[in-house]
């Protein structure tokens, strides 16, 4: 399309640059999973029995079958095979963008041709030669949808034709948000996924695609770890999970466990406040077994924000209310 001089104005946004330039750029984080499955081949993927529906389904549309497997203490694979036939793959995820550790550790013991990093919680979490590494700008920032995939240079994938059309219905919640409240754009906000549910690939839009250039990304990195290590300061001591900032982790948010019904109390009084916290994952219930790992993640844990628009002042407000809530 030729440039268009004159006209009407339209949105006057910054220029930063793009975080990965060489990602392949999809419509969605599921998209770009498939993609990847069905470019290397794979028929087998063992993957974590944690994990958001969309990313089984992303599995199956790729044709091939989801094994699953359970986490330790540390959140690092149980019982992993000893090989893995030619085409398999074991996909992790990189949890709340805390498991720069134990991702070291699996590309120590797993090919890297047989790896696939879910870097959907860790955004700023760079590939380092496995097969595929998938990511999910709005999990971090204010677009509408957009998966990157960055992937090995064994991988051969042709981009697809068609471009996303549908992130302008998807812009509304971020609009509304801008405009009004958050709690009156939620209930668009819950349709997003619905509208990312077909996992065949599509480029992702080109207005998703320019406001992904518009992010001061480096600012972005180092207020998230100034704000985790603010929380973690205040909230350690009362939470009943570790969890460690590597030198190499930009968190997504500080998962806070606590015992009893003390989260769901909470997380009620923390609404009724408009501050908001989601839950990783329910859909993932009947998988898990009671008492384990992923069952204190899911029911037993607030995922704290601590992203780039919150200042010093308001983490040390609402780490001094949760105190004070779950005394």
């Amino acid at each position: 399309m030729p440039t268009e001089i004159g006209g009407y104005f339209g949105l006057e946004l910054p220029w930063h640059g793009e975080l990965y330039p060489d990602a392949l750029k999809l419509q969605s984080g599921r998209a770009a999973i498939r993609a990847a499955l069905e470019s290397a081949a794979i028929t087998q993927v063992l993957l974590p029995a944690y994990v958001c529906d969309s990313v089984i389904k992303a599995v199956t549309d790729s044709g091939a079958k989801a094994v699953f497997y359970c986490l330790d203490e540390s959140r690092y694979p149980k019982d992993l095979p000893a090989t893995f036939p030619k085409h398999s793959a074991l996909l992790y995820v990189n949890y709340f963008g805390l498991c720069a550790k134990n991702i070291a550790k699996l590309r120590t013991v797993i090919p890297a041709c047989r790896l696939i990093i879910d870097n959907s919680q860790a955004l700023f979490a760079t590939h380092q030669g496995e097969l595929a590494t998938i990511y999910s700008p709005r999990k971090f920032v204010g677009v509408p949808d957009g998966g990157l995939l960055i992937h090995s240079a064994s991988l051969k994938f042709k981009m697809p034709d068609v471009e996303d059309s549908a992130s302008i219905e998807r812009m509304r919640p971020l609009i509304v948000r801008m405009a009004y409240s958050a709690r009156q754009g939620y209930s668009d906000f819950k349709k997003i996924p619905l509208s990312l549910q077909d996992t065949t690939p599509l480029l992702m839009s080109r207005l998703t695609q320019r406001l992904l250039k518009s992010i001061p990304w480096t600012e972005i990195a180092q207020r998230r770890r100034k704000n985790f290590l603010l929380m973690s300061k205040e909230l350690d001591g009362i939470n009943g999970m570790h969890w460690e900032l590597d030198a190499a982790d930009v968190p997504m948010c500080y998962p806070l466990t606590l015992p009893g019904e003390k989260v769901d109390q909470i997380r009620d009084q923390l609404t009724a406040r408009n501050i908001f916290i989601p839950i990783y994952w329910q859909d993932a219930l009947p998988r898990i077994t009671p008492n384990s790992i992923e069952t204190i993640l899911t029911n037993h844990t607030l995922f704290i924000p601590i992203d780039q628009r919150m200042e010093s002042n308001q983490v040390k407000m609402l780490s001094d209310l949760l105190l004070k809530m779950a005394s």
